[in-house]
């Protein structure tokens, strides 16, 4: 995403295809990073659409030809500056590669399975495509650094051992709004990751360290 956010200039508009976690997520740094945007999202879900609201998305659009039209009728016809696929199915590719517009870029995150549709036409000119799956411990850091913040949170659905199945089958039905956790069911407690982290106890003095191999080597 931060290879793109030159083209987010005010005014500017990015549209997020699906609404799932990793969705939830681009919405929230999109609007940290860059407020003036205008942030659309699209799913097939009514319930990811109004948390994909709460997350700060400006529109919210049920997928199909209607929100083509939403998208076009926004951008004056000329399509969006940045397009994220989170998905990846020949959908919801044939409609990022229909709002992207000429000079922008289209980003394909999802690993769906599907292609993306290519002639004199499709995608818009000049429009750029990548699909980043990797990052550097410089841009994880700043990840996670919007977390402690508060600037963005993560959805999570606790799910003790004994549900692993019943977890797996719900997010293979698409009914979890954001990530499930499975975790042993005598773990009560749960780590905030929005939380700063505890500064690490001081080390040991180095000669306690030589007494306890002399006395592990004894």
């Amino acid at each position: 995403m931060k290879r793109s956010l030159h083209l987010l200039r005010p005014g500017s508009t990015a549209v997020v295809i699906g609404a799932g976690s990793l969705g939830q997520m681009t919405i929230q740094i999109l609007r940290v990073l860059s407020a003036a945007t205008t942030v659309v999202a699209v799913d097939t879900d009514a319930g990811k659409l109004e948390t994909a609201k709460r997350m700060g998305a400006d529109e919210a659009l049920f997928s199909g030809d209607g929100a083509i039209t939403r998208i076009k009728d926004m951008t004056a016809q000329q399509g969006a500056q940045l397009v994220l696929d989170m998905v990846g199915a020949d959908p919801t590719l044939r409609m990022a590669a229909q709002v992207a517009r000429m000079l922008g870029h289209l980003t394909i995150v999802g690993l769906g399975g599907g292609a993306l549709p290519v002639d004199f036409s499709s995608p818009p000119h000049e429009c750029s495509v990548a699909s980043p799956y990797w990052g550097s411990l410089t841009e994880l850091m700043e990840v996670i650094t919007l977390a402690q913040q508060d600037k963005i949170k993560m959805l999570v659905e606790h799910f003790p051992l004994q549900r692993a199945n019943e977890a797996y089958q719900l997010l293979h039905d698409g009914r979890i709004q954001g990530r499930a956790v499975n975790h042993p069911s005598h773990v009560n407690a749960v780590v905030n990751p929005n939380r700063t982290l505890a500064p690490r106890p001081p080390a040991l003095p180095a000669e306690r360290h030589e007494a306890d191999r002399v006395t592990m080597d004894m």
